[in-house]
């Protein structure tokens, strides 16, 4: 009889369920109301709902939650996503609507049907299955050179590889004999660059030749990385399955090689977090901490807050959380964590001040706040006459109304009439104009963060990530594609993300979410311990969080994507206590 109750409760839910879903995807025009197929789809959802385990005692509080938490950010993201353009309209209006609680009650449906099947068989999962191969042979170098045979058609189709205005710039100092140097680019990656290039040109005396080096360099050094992590997950007894998957990943998904051949320092920096994360495993995996059984994790540390100016703020975050982690060790650890930071300040400190290498502006971090301050003139607020004269100076505010644009700060930073220098010299009363604006029009200055962080936590965002040509520039450097344009033709299409579960990896939100959802089944699982090596890629995102200058930039986090697998195994290879 019990049972029979049970049964009726569990039809009547999953009719619910698939009524909200089909209400929620109805009005929000995902699918045509008048489709006959949405009938069939409406049915299907209905008996797969019906035959999950949805009332899983194990899971479900667990899976309901995290399916809410989901819902409701999806739900945010969509309406900011859809209102960024309108001066009129309130976003926090729109998500404080009766419609919205029918919205995340469909969404919630959605992913708690779907999580409440994926989520046990992820903690139940069997990953670690040691195994050897009948013949000795070197992962490390296989896997390695797997992975660059599989972008080398790449680097051949796009040949000497993509340069954009920034790695132009980076040239040209090179070009120059580093006669002005800038650390808005990196030094290290300047040299990174520079080393190649001059050798090129010293046998070759050709700029083509040259450049191609430099991405024949980076693909070399990011194949090796990512051969490095796939010997790292052989030698700690992952499935062979699980291993094979990785190589492709990393081989076959477009987007490792396009970045391959992109030349920023973005990319060698996503490698370099890769490597610091294994040797956060690695740390976790010593009885006992040394300088000598620990040195490549203060080399790697250096390399890594050198190749991105605001990798020292996810740097800080990461040694706070490192202190904690080994406290009882927190001698050798201090030690360690101040080596690193005393040879980045001694060299960003005396070294470049001796070699007059010019700082990046403060400029660069006030993205966030220019962006409120300028959607508060997008949106006609009534500024006080004190505040428009502050702003005044700064940029007029009928211009910074119509330089006003939600995905990028660069119209309003890069306008004729912005002036740096008030600001510069002014700090203190700008910032205290930001905050006071904050206070009286928080709506407004919550509704501009998240439309200026959009594509960082929602995974539906289309926006550029490859620039698949060379930027026009005073060096003799041109696009000489050794393939016939018609192959090109082919894998611009991949740019362009058209072709179904391939276009998913571009989704820099998705990335985000499926980190997150690993996070929180390390958790689910009890494996505390291996929450310590999400750090560094949370650590970056947080640093996009508070100050991006674009409300999507692919190459900003592609450490999420480099980090990915390994974070999605975290809870297994990293030894829980018992």
């Amino acid at each position: 009889m019990k049972n029979k109750i049970m049964k009726h409760q569990k039809l009547i839910i999953s009719i619910i369920m698939g009524i909200l879903s089909y209400i929620t995807l109805v009005f929000q025009d995902y699918i045509d109301n008048f489709n006959v197929l949405l009938l069939v789809v409406f049915i299907i959802f209905i008996i797969f709902t019906y035959k999950s385990d949805l009332f899983n005692k194990e899971y479900r509080r667990f899976t309901f939650l995290l399916s809410v938490f989901l819902a409701i950010i999806y739900l945010l993201g969509m309406i900011c996503f859809n209102f960024r353009y309108n001066p009129t309209y309130s976003v926090w209006g729109e998500f404080f609507s009766l419609k919205s609680i029918i919205y995340i009650g469909g969404y919630t449906s959605l992913f708690y049907t779907l999580l409440i099947n994926i989520i046990p068989v992820i903690c139940e999962a069997k990953v670690i299955k040691k195994f050897t191969f009948k013949r000795k042979i070197n992962v490390f170098l296989i896997a390695s050179l797997i992975i660059f045979i599989c972008w080398l058609p790449y680097f051949l189709i796009y040949y000497p590889g993509f340069f954009t205005n920034d790695s132009i710039a980076e040239l040209n100092m090179i070009v120059n004999n580093f006669s002005t140097i800038s650390d808005h680019h990196t030094v290290i990656h300047l040299l990174f660059m520079a080393i190649p290039y001059n050798l090129g040109m010293a046998l070759f005396n050709n700029s083509v030749i040259a450049a191609s080096l430099i991405t024949i360099t980076q693909m070399v050094i990011m194949s090796l990385i990512f051969g490095k992590f796939i010997d790292f997950l052989y030698k700690r007894g992952v499935n062979k399955y699980i291993l094979l998957i990785v190589l492709l990943y990393f081989a076959i998904i477009p987007v490792h090689a396009f970045y391959s051949i992109s030349n920023w320092k973005d990319i060698i920096f996503s490698g370099l977090v890769l490597l610091l994360t294994m040797e956060l495993v690695k740390l976790l995996e010593k009885k006992k901490i040394t300088f000598r059984n620990s040195y490549t994790f203060i080399i790697v540390s250096i390399l890594t807050v050198f190749f991105r100016n605001n990798a020292i703020y996810m740097y800080i975050i990461l040694a706070f959380v490192t202190l904690i982690v080994f406290r009882k060790q927190i001698k050798i650890v201090s030690i360690m964590l101040l080596t690193v930071f005393a040879v980045y300040f001694i060299i960003k400190g005396p070294v470049y001040n001796y070699f007059d290498v010019k700082m990046s502006s403060s400029t660069e971090y006030l993205a966030i706040p220019l962006q409120q301050i300028g959607r508060m003139a997008y949106k006609w607020v009534d500024f006080t006459e004190e505040e428009e004269k502050l702003i005044n100076k700064l940029i007029p505010v009928d211009t910074l109304r119509e330089s006003y644009n939600p995905e990028i700060v660069d119209s309003i930073k890069f306008n004729d009439e912005y002036n740096a220098e008030v600001f510069e010299k002014n700090k203190f009363e700008y910032l205290k104009l930001w905050a006071s604006l904050c206070f009286k029009h928080f709506d407004i200055a919550t509704e501009a963060y998240l439309t200026s962080t959009l594509g960082y936590w929602y995974p539906n965002i289309d926006y550029w990530t490859v620039v698949t040509k060379i930027d026009k520039n005073n060096i003799d450097l041109k696009d000489s594609s050794l393939l016939p344009s018609s192959v090109k033709n082919v894998t611009n299409e991949l740019t362009a993300k058209n072709i179904p579960i391939l276009n998913f990896f571009w989704s820099i939100g998705l990335v985000i979410w499926l980190i997150f959802i690993s996070f929180t089944v390390a958790i689910k699982r009890k494996n505390i311990k291996s929450l310590y090596i999400f750090v560094p890629v949370f650590g970056i995102w947080l640093t996009m969080m508070v100050a991006t200058p674009v409300f999507a930039e692919f190459r900003y986090i592609y450490s999420a994507f480099t980090c990915l697998p390994l974070l999605l195994l975290a809870s297994y290879i990293v030894k829980s206590k018992s």
